[in-house]
C-alpha cells in the first residue's frame, strides 16, 4: 500500500477520485524459506508491467538482511474494479504511465499462465462462511484469507509437517459477508 500511496493510484486515492478499486486476480507464490518470528526481514515491491490495458503485474520480494537471494518471492496481477458496479475497467492513461519507469523485464519474476484446474479427486473439503472480520476496504474477502481456507483441508498434522513451496492462486471472483465458500483438496 505504502509503494501505490508514493505512485498515487493507491486504491483509497483512486476510490476517491475515480471510483475505482484495485482487485487481485492471480498471484504466484514461491516460497524459498518462510521468515521466523522475530526476523528482521526487507520487502521490495514494485510494478512490473501492463497487458490489454486491463491487467497491470507487481512483484514482490522478502529478503534476509544481508542476503541476495529472496525467501519469498511473488508476482501478482491486479485488475481495476468500478466498485458502484462491480465491473472491471480499463487501467486509466495516467496509471498506463508509469510503465515508462517499470525495471528491466530481465528483472522481472515469470508470470504464470494457464487456468488453474481444480483436482481432479477430492480428498478432503471444508466449508466456510465469510465473517466480517474476513473483509478488506472492498467489503469483499480479504486476498490474504483465500490461502487460509483453501490449506485446511489438509488437516493441522499436514499443515505442521510441511512447508509450502509454491502456492498459485487465481481469484475468480469476490466473495461477500455470510457467503458460503467450499474448499476442497486432491492428491496432486
Amino acid at each position: 500500500m505504502r509503494n501505490t500511496v508514493r505512485l498515487g493510484i493507491s486504491t483509497p486515492e483512486l476510490v476517491a477520485s475515480i471510483g475505482l478499486s484495485w482487485v487481485l486476480r492471480r498471484q504466484r507464490i514461491t516460497v524459498r524459506r518462510m521468515p521466523r518470528i522475530g526476523d528482521r526481514v526487507e520487502l521490495l515491491t514494485a510494478p512490473t508491467g501492463f497487458a490489454r490495458r486491463l491487467l497491470t503485474y507487481r512483484d514482490f520480494h522478502l529478503f534476509d538482511p544481508g542476503e541476495e537471494r529472496a525467501l519469498v518471492s511473488a508476482t501478482s496481477e491486479w485488475l481495476l474494479l468500478d466498485v458502484r458496479t462491480r465491473k472491471v475497467r480499463p487501467i486509466p492513461p495516467n496509471i498506463a504511465l508509469l510503465e515508462q519507469d517499470l525495471a528491466p523485464a530481465s528483472s522481472q519474476l515469470k508470470r504464470p499462465t494457464g487456468p488453474l484446474p481444480p483436482p481432479e479427486e477430492v480428498t478432503a473439503e471444508r466449508t466456510f462462511r465469510v465473517s466480517y472480520g474476513m473483509l478488506d476496504f472492498n467489503d469483499h474477502l480479504t486476498n490474504p484469507v483465500f490461502p487460509e481456507l483453501m490449506l485446511e483441508p489438509l488437516g493441522r498434522d499436514f499443515i505442521l509437517g510441511h512447508q509450502p513451496t509454491l502456492l498459485d492462486v487465481s481469484y475468480q471472483s469476490e466473495a461477500r459477508y455470510g457467503e458460503i465458500l467450499r474448499a476442497v483438496v486432491g492428491p496432486s
